[in-house]
């Protein structure tokens, strides 16, 4: 276990309240990172800037549309935890310090040997850390608008919504992961525009990614959080997400926390 990566301080959050969010589009359009969208599904590359034009104005229309009939829902839930390290295991406690759950995490095999679980304080400090969870999505009735969308022969705008509706869920985590560090007291005073190009306090994870592989530990994070009911996020057989244009981490506030590989 790598003892230099844990938190020195530990800010106390606002609340340990499960929080609701029925987000604003326009904020989370704002917060979109054009380079990876680009990248990603539009693969333009330098030199195609007709081709950039026409998929701006293309772009700029759908954006308009899906904004001002509400085409797409924004709703996620988030809730800060206690938490402990127990090994390579992160332990979330609820009322009464009873154990809710435990997170198992990798760990790397060479270099630093790295684990998630050493961006927490340890249970055997003595003292009480705190972690959050979040799950958002905007997938709500994207599949039936791209299938609308596809029937007319609007190919490349059935794509561009459900290409969309995936980026904005990245937005949508993005800005709830503000909010928290908002609640811990650790967020920066002027943030960047998009947020993701800004310098900040802590790191979110998502299952799935090599340092937490483990998808069946989205079952951990949809019994704690709930988000069936009102964010209507459902998890399936295989511990994906249903809708797809959702996504789910745990938030460290820890600044020594990295991002690495296993």
């Amino acid at each position: 276990m790598s003892e230099l990566f844990r938190p020195d301080a530990i800010p106390s959050p606002a609340s340990l309240e499960r929080r609701y969010v029925e987000q604003a589009l326009p904020e989370l359009f704002d917060n979109i990172d054009e380079g990876l969208f680009n990248l990603r599904f539009l693969k333009l590359k330098k030199g195609q800037e007709e081709k950039a034009r026409e998929t701006a104005v293309l772009l700029a229309a759908i954006k308009g549309e899906i904004i001002s009939k509400g085409l797409i829902k924004a709703r996620g839930v988030y809730q800060t935890f206690p938490v402990n390290a127990a090994g390579d295991n992160l332990i979330f406690y609820g009322p009464g310090e009873a154990q809710l759950a435990g997170f198992a995490f990798p760990r790397q095999a060479a270099g630093g040997k790295l684990c998630l679980a050493d961006f927490a304080a340890p249970v055997s400090g003595g003292r009480r850390d705190y972690a959050a969870l979040l799950a958002v999505t905007c997938g709500e009735g994207v599949m039936e608008l791209a299938a609308r969308e596809k029937a007319a022969g609007n190919y490349v705008r059935s794509y561009l919504v459900q290409a969309l509706a995936l980026m904005l869920a990245e937005a949508f985590a993005e800005v709830l992961h503000y909010r928290i560090r908002k609640e811990w007291g650790i967020a920066e005073a002027q943030p960047a525009l998009p947020l993701h190009k800004g310098k900040y306090q802590g790191k979110r994870y998502s299952f799935g990614y090599p340092v937490c592989p483990d998808l069946a530990n989205q079952e951990h994070l949809f019994r704690l959080l709930r988000p069936e009911a009102d964010a209507g996020i459902k998890l399936t057989d295989g511990f994906m997400m249903d809708p797809e244009a959702s996504v789910s981490a745990i938030v460290f506030h820890n600044p020594k926390a990295v991002y690495f590989g296993i």
